[in-house]
Formats: C-alpha cells, structure tokens, sequence
C-alpha cells in the first residue's frame, strides 16, 4: 500500500466545495476571490400521510436531481427518530443515496445528532460517504434537541453538550490521524484502532455546528466550526425581536473569533429558512400556508414530548421555555410567522428583497430554501425551485 500523507488532527475552515485540499476559512482555495452566495435546498422527508413513504421518498430524491440542474450548490438533509416530523432515521443512507444520483451538487447533514451514536460508527459512515460522493460531503453535527428521542435511545439529554464536544473530537481525530485511542468522559477507545476509508477530502470534510442559543455560537467559534443557523421553530418566531437576537448572536460570534486570532469573515454561514416564491404573492402564501402551520404544531409537539414533569432539561432551557410558550397559543399563525421572516412565501422581487436584507446583517454566505415543508405536492415545490433559481438566486 502506498504511504499516506501525513493528516493534521487540527480543526480548520476547511477544504470549500468542489475541493479536496486545503482552502481558507470562506471555502475558497488561497489566493482566490471571495465567493457569491451559495443556495441550497433542504428537506426533513416529512410525510403527514404514512401511506405515501415510499413516493414520498422518491420525490425527495427527485428534488435533489433538479437542485443539482438548476445550478443550486448543496442539498442539507436532517435525521430524526420515532416521529412524522421527519423519517431520515439515517442521514448517512440517504447521503450515499443522493450521492449515487448526483455529480456536482454538495451533500450536508443538517445534523447529524453526535450523542447518538458512538463517534466511530459516525466517523466510519461519513467516511465512507465523502468517498462515494467523491469528496461532496458537508458535515453538520448538532446534539439534538426533541427529548422523545433521547428517552427512545436511552441517552442523557441534560448531558448533550459535553457529548457533542467530546464526540466531533474523536470524529475528528479518527479522519486526520492514522490510528488512535481515547480517554473521555462518554467514550473510551482503550486500544489503537483506525477508522478506513479516510474522507476524500482533506484535512476532512467541512464542518459546520447548529447554533440557535448563545452558548451554542460561542462553542462554534471555540470548535472553530462554520455556523449552521435556521429561524426558530418556537415561540421566538412570533416577535420581531427574533433577528435582533441572531444579529447579536453573529456579532459576538465575530467577537470571539477575534479574541482567539481567528478571521470571521471566513467562516460559512449558512441560513435555513422555511421558503416557498411564486409570482402571485397571494398565492405563495396560500400554497404554503397550511403545510407551515403543520410544521409548527409538529415541532412544539416533539420539543415537550418526553421532557420531565419539570419542563426543565439543563442546557435546554430557552428551548423547553419556548416551547410551553408555544403551546400556550395554541397554534402558530403562519401570518404571524411570515410578518415576523420566520418563512418567507412573496414574489420573486420581495423574496430578493428579505434575502438581501439577512445577507447584509447576518453576513450570510449560503441560504438554504425548504420548499417541501410538511409534505407540499410536488409540482408546487418544483415549480418553486425553477422560479427561486431563475428570478432569485441570481439576484441576492
């Protein structure tokens, strides 16, 4: 077997899309121009209808098809357990599924739940899928968040930080040195093991952290991660003041990122939004009204299914407060959520608009569109994301 090259155990903002080198905080390879906004699409694979599974799945697979010909950059996919909120159970199938399909496009999880299951298993799969994909993988973790699932799995919420941590750790040691063992507090590799195939891309694939509250912006800019950032699902979403409280969080994110010599103006941030654009406005929200609304009430059901009597879960806690809060109304409006830029549904020339504006204040490098939320019909997604790329991407 020829010699590898020798791989840094050290966290970077790493190789950018399309590049299996190494590259600068922004994505792009040194020496380069900064890059135009990036555009993705995502889905959950919600099914409301449980008859549909399997075309509903093959829909899914269809929309990533289209995105990589109409020229959007990425595909986000997500995984979640025990619920029709979405039916991913394995973000690392459906990877390599896309991955088979496609060429060009890039293919992020968004996120892989780290504390689930043993950083080996993951480093191994995701491996495993950036050599499928010949170096397309985006790696977005998180720690999760719906308690239902922790209970399923027999996991300690109140312990998902620390195991987010120390998990990304050992993944990341796995893919950049050869053999190795650890010592941590929820995992232990007593004797020298090696994680093969090693990723394509190097030092690793990109790696990105779900931030919603400020302590999760800040352990990004400690970890040294790009920012996977989405408008809340939760009360939050009915005031206003939700922006103010991400373009603060971004400008402390920079802060932090100086105190420690990092350049944040090299860090990807990708924005997920609940997305649907039509050329009658009134129609944009029509078609996307009650499959919004669905989602809202699924999500505030989820966040306190299996939360303790309490409601209290330690490092939950703005989580478990918005999400009784929620409850508490009733339902989520959609067009209280849509006046407040929780989804955004308008013409092309508005949707340019909303855009521009989060671009300027959350310095946004990728916005990410779900047009399939709750199970809209396909045609209506389809068409969606012919006009986004035609009359909105161009212009943001």
């Amino acid at each position: 077997m020829p010699p590898r090259h020798a791989r840094s155990s050290t966290l970077r903002f790493d190789a950018g899309p399309g590049r299996h080198h190494h590259a600068t905080r922004n994505g792009t390879a040194r020496g380069e121009p900064m890059a135009k906004t990036k555009f993705g699409i995502f889905s959950l694979s919600q099914v409301p209808d449980l008859s549909r599974v399997v075309e509903s799945f093959d829909d899914d697979l269809g929309f990533f098809e289209l995105a990589e010909r109409l020229g959007y950059d990425k595909v986000w996919i997500a995984e979640h357990l025990f619920s029709t909120y979405g039916l991913v159970t394995s973000t690392q199938v459906l990877a390599a599924a896309i991955a088979e399909r496609t060429r060009r496009i890039r293919i992020g999880t968004a996120v892989v739940a780290i504390p689930f299951n043993h950083p080996l298993r993951t480093a191994s799969d995701f491996a495993l899928v950036d050599v499928l994909s010949h170096g397309r993988l985006d790696f977005g973790v998180g720690r999760a968040y719906q308690p239902h699932e922790f209970v399923g799995l027999g996991v300690p919420m109140d312990k998902s930080r620390e195991m987010l941590a120390e998990g990304l750790d050992i993944v990341l040691k796995a893919w950049t040195q050869e053999k190795i063992t650890y010592q941590g507090r929820f995992w232990t590799i007593p004797e020298p093991v090696e994680v093969l195939p090693k990723p394509v891309q190097t030092p690793h694939p990109p790696v990105y952290q779900a931030t919603i509250s400020p302590e999760s912006f800040e352990q990004a800019a400690r970890s040294g991660v790009h920012l996977q950032m989405a408008s809340p699902f939760t009360y939050r979403t009915y005031r206003e003041r939700w922006l103010d409280e991400l373009e603060k969080s971004c400008r402390h994110f920079e802060a932090t990122c100086r105190e420690l010599g990092r350049d944040p103006a090299r860090v990807e941030r990708m924005l997920l939004l609940p997305f649907f654009v039509h050329e009658d406005a009134a129609a944009a929200r029509e078609i996307f009204r009650t499959h919004v609304e669905w989602f809202y009430a699924k999500v505030t059901a989820n966040q306190l299914a299996g939360a303790p009597q309490s409601g209290e879960v330690k490092g939950y806690e703005l989580t478990m407060r918005e999400g009784k809060r929620t409850r508490e109304l009733g339902y989520l409006s959609f067009d209280k959520l849509h006046q407040y830029r929780a989804c955004i549904a308008d013409d092309p020339a508005t949707c340019v608009e909303k855009l521009k504006d989060m671009k300027r204040r959350f310095g946004i490098t990728e916005f990410v569109f779900w047009f399939n939320i709750g199970g809209i019909d396909k045609a209506h997604v389809e068409r969606a994301m012919r006009l986004a790329a035609e009359k909105v991407m161009p212009h943001v």
